[in-house]
């Protein structure tokens, strides 16, 4: 844009793009550079069919609207009118389009009187502009793709790279201070005995009920992750024994609710010292809990509905 502006010199410049119906302001320079984002969403939105064309470029009038809405000093103050000219924007493939609008006191008698210069600032920012959708595209995709390889797909929880990741996060934020905090590991008892005399979705349907019900206890600075075929965690920040404790009776109860048979063991971070140990010290816990229960060679458990 500074090279426009050395080309064609104005009060000030914006740069739009276009997206669909609508037209975001992407920079601006000069006057154009304090106003208000209303203001210049009526520059890009406001009525240019059928003003004059001039070398490529259309001009008209500042209305009243608009300069209020720049926050402009009336012309009667500075005796001149404000004009607005407007140039379209394309890349080779008509992507990232939209428009360069300036501003200016006065409109030149030739516009623009270094036609070649301007027009090669207004094919780069076209191009640049193209660039930029590109690249939004790209964060998009990357945003979601960090997002999904983080999730299980089945449940909406996290998955096991997920939860490893969620676990380091957390402990990073407790580091070496007082405050405690506890996992709960959790297994299906009967899981493969559903999927024999079910089917594979009726397992499925057990594991998303299990991972719903879970989550429906926990607060909002919990997380659950799904880590397995049949095995959860949930990681509790600033879990005190008494926290930690009520948690495995809320999740017991919740479970126990919906017919869910399931295995569990809690530990703490200050037995552990790192997240990462206290998971397999309540993983070694779950399944202590889990020898203890006899294996009964059929089992339908009670499925919510829905």
């Amino acid at each position: 844009m500074r090279i426009l502006q050395a080309f064609l010199p104005l009060e000030g410049w914006l740069v739009g793009r276009r997206e669909g119906e609508f037209c975001s302001p992407i920079a601006t320079t000069g006057l154009l550079k304090g106003a208000s984002p209303e203001g210049l969403a009526s520059l890009l939105t406001g009525q240019w069919e059928g003003t004059a064309l001039n070398n490529g470029f259309q001009y008209r009038r500042v209305s009243d609207y608009e300069q209020k809405a720049l926050v402009l000093k009336p012309a009667a103050d500075i005796n001149r009118d404000y004009y607005l000219i407007r140039a379209d924007l394309h890349s080779s493939e008509a992507v990232g389009s939209g428009y360069a609008i300036g501003l200016a006191f006065e409109l030149p008698l030739s516009l623009p009187w270094r036609a070649d210069e301007v027009n090669s600032c207004m094919s780069s920012l076209g191009l640049t502009l193209a660039l930029h959708a590109e690249l939004d595209v790209a964060e998009r995709l990357m945003v979601e793709l960090q997002r999904d390889a983080f999730l299980d797909p089945l449940t909406g929880t996290l998955n096991r790279a997920g939860w490893i990741n969620r676990l380091a996060h957390f402990d990073a934020m407790l580091g070496e201070d007082s405050n405690d905090a506890a996992i709960v590991m959790l297994d299906l008892d009967y899981l493969k005995i559903v999927n024999d005399t079910q089917g594979h979705s009726a397992g499925d349907d057990l594991i998303r009920l299990t991972a719903q019900t879970i989550s429906a206890v926990l607060r909002s600075t919990d997380a659950v992750g799904r880590l397995g075929g049949d095995e959860f965690g949930v990681v509790a920040q600033y879990a005190t024994p008494v926290i930690a404790t009520a948690l495995v009776a809320r999740l017991r109860d919740a479970l126990d609710a919906v017919g869910i048979k399931i295995s569990m063991g809690m530990a703490l971070k200050s037995e552990g010292g790192t997240l990462k140990k206290t998971m397999h010290l309540a993983d070694e816990r779950m399944y202590e809990e889990k020898r203890t229960k006899p294996i009964p060679s059929r089992v339908l458990p009670l499925m919510a509905a829905g």
